[in-house]
């Protein structure tokens, strides 16, 4: 059985407050003595996330925005509806049954885009509406998990995300750039560029420019001390049980973050992760060699 991840709490676009301002009981729409965020703040961080990611589970909202709370999440969400920044619909799981999915209307998006920037917070962040297709949204949900995931991952070690960036636009950018070079130049220049473009968004690449391209990047800095910054990206990946063994190793050595959809999925990363250390003959793995245990998340 596959585990649920705990609320997140993330940095970057959308990111609620710390987990020491969580409350329990009944929430208001005026802000309380204790600092807590405010309803308007939590329909914004809302907004926000549910923009950047285009998609998201009701439940997530609710845990990671309203604290779990099921009647501020629920008013929260319906004023977001009333106002016409948010559309609810009704998915198919991948097990039977449906689950609840948020998006943003196109006002929505503005509204997203004009409160994060309010923030400080956009760093130019794409902010999506509509729900594109209906038969990807329980992998679209798995993503935003994903990203949840990785955010906190990187909060740990003292790391705060910037953007996050879907599969959509970085094929948008690599497609847009390599069709301008071969209208230039021919294809030989738009194989260039393709090149290029994937080497700059940290996406692996062929010679010959074939991209493999994550579900999901997160982008990140590092601050270093004396006003210096490392940034960095995450390409994050969430596979399914149907994924061939080829293809999750190819993605694990090409440096990809590999997150289960559901616990076969993920017993499935680990074995073949596993087999591929057996047969790479690596027994001399140091302290800081990454653990290859994969991450669940909730089969929904």
């Amino acid at each position: 059985m596959s585990r649920r991840p705990e609320p997140r709490h993330p940095t970057g676009p959308g990111a609620s407050r710390g987990r020491e301002l969580r409350r329990t009981g009944h929430r208001r729409e005026h802000g309380s003595r204790d600092g807590a965020p405010r309803g308007r703040d939590r329909r914004e961080g809302a907004l926000v996330d549910i923009s950047a990611h285009r998609v998201a589970a009701y439940q997530d909202i609710a845990a990671v925005h309203f604290d779990g709370h099921p009647y501020a999440a629920r008013a929260g969400i319906n004023r977001l509806k009333r106002e016409g920044l948010v559309t609810e619909h009704q998915a198919d799981g991948p097990n039977g049954g449906s689950f609840t999915v948020l998006a943003a209307t196109r006002k929505g998006a503005a509204e997203a885009q004009a409160a994060a920037e309010s923030r400080g917070d956009a760093d130019g962040q794409h902010f999506w509406s509509g729900i594109g297709r209906r038969e990807d949204l329980a992998h679209d949900v798995a993503v935003f998990r994903a990203v949840l995931a990785a955010r906190e991952e990187l909060a740990a070690k003292g790391i705060g995300a910037i953007r996050v960036r879907l599969d959509a636009e970085l094929r948008r950018v690599v497609v847009r750039r390599s069709e301008r070079a071969r209208a230039r130049a021919g294809r030989k220049a738009a194989d260039a560029e393709r090149r290029r473009a994937a080497a700059e968004l940290g996406l692996p690449h062929s010679p010959e420019g074939a991209v493999s391209f994550p579900d999901a990047q997160l982008e990140y800095t590092l601050d270093e001390g004396a006003g210096g910054q490392t940034f960095g990206r995450v390409n994050i990946e969430v596979t399914t049980e149907h994924y061939r063994e080829g293809v999750i190793a190819a993605k694990a050595a090409a440096g990809f973050a590999l997150y289960g959809s559901n616990g076969k999925a993920g017993r499935l990363i680990a074995r073949t992760i596993a087999k591929a250390f057996r047969e790479a003959a690596r027994p001399q793995r140091s302290g800081g060699g990454k653990d290859p245990t994969p991450r669940e998340l909730m089969e929904i």
